[in-house]
């Protein structure tokens, strides 16, 4: 899991500037032989996607259906209020029903059905000020990214498509 601690406004700002939002994503994708990788963690997202104009108190969830294709939900669920009705909904379901024992118990998922998102191979964002040579030698091939106001030095770009743990050797 990956949150947005690590965002800048000149990261959304660079993101805009190729077509792009910033969205904190939870996705779960299934592999071969039925296995899941899941995970959060922010991604670019093209401006002309619907997930993109998901803002404020909405959320969205997106389903690819081998019957249907795509779809998404969308509606408030986030925010003081749709979790304050959230909670008071729960609190008048469980006051109705006092006999029943409504405890949910999770553990742990199976070994054999989760895998590591180090497998996913996707195009990745990076901020520097190490300069374009420099970025270019460290990931081959690379899209700039530009945004007005930078300072000198100041390198966005995004990488051909790997996994995280070869971009982690390409950086070094």
């Amino acid at each position: 899991m990956q949150g947005i601690t690590g965002i800048e406004a000149v990261d959304a700002q660079f993101a805009e500037s190729a077509g792009m939002k910033i969205k904190l994503l939870g996705r779960a994708i299934r592999q071969p032989e039925n296995k899941v990788c899941a995970f959060v963690a922010p991604h670019l997202v093209p401006a002309g996607n619907p997930i993109a104009g998901v803002e404020d108190v909405f959320n969205a969830i997106a389903v690819n259906g081998n019957a249907v294709g795509d779809t998404m939900f969308y509606g408030r669920g986030a925010g003081k209020l749709p979790t304050a009705s959230a909670v008071v909904a729960d609190v008048a379901d469980l006051a109705r029903d006092l006999k029943r024992d409504h405890r949910n118990a999770w553990g742990p998922g199976a070994a054999d059905l989760v895998v590591s998102s180090d497998i996913l191979a996707s195009r990745w964002y990076i901020r520097t000020f190490a300069g374009v040579d420099a970025a270019r030698q460290a990931c081959g091939e690379i899209q700039l990214l530009a945004r007005a106001g930078a300072p000198a030095g100041e390198v966005a770009f995004l990488t051909t498509a790997m996994t995280q743990p070869e971009l982690k050797e390409k950086l070094g």
